[in-house]
């Protein structure tokens, strides 16, 4: 079912779930999450994906970015989900629990 929409949107659901897991626990920089999605094969994304993601999540204010100052190397922009982000965050979880519940259920599982 490779022309699945469903599917297409259901993963890029995930995908933005999981990014605002990882800059709820620290900031991470673009680079830093897609090297961390690319461990797994269904949450792979190319690099210039992320950004368009990053650039929602902030323009909703559920995230913000700020730019390092390293003495030696390039500078990073580094993105940290905010309180109204992480309140998202957690009714999506608690969504997404509920209705793996209730499809858990009526499978027989």
């Amino acid at each position: 079912m490779e022309n699945d929409k469903w599917q297409l949107q259901f993963k890029k659901g995930v995908i933005e779930l999981i990014i605002m897991l990882l800059i709820k626990k620290k900031p991470l920089y673009g680079y830093e999450i897609t090297s961390t999605l690319k461990d797994t094969t269904y949450l792979s994304l190319s690099e210039g994906s992320i950004y368009p993601i990053l650039k929602r999540l902030e323009n909703n204010n559920w995230s913000y970015s700020f730019w390092d100052n390293p003495e030696t190397g390039p500078r990073r922009k580094f993105y940290q989900l905010t309180d109204k982000g992480e309140e998202l965050l957690e009714n999506r979880i608690k969504i997404l629990n509920e209705s793996s519940n209730i499809i858990k259920s009526l499978k027989g599982v």
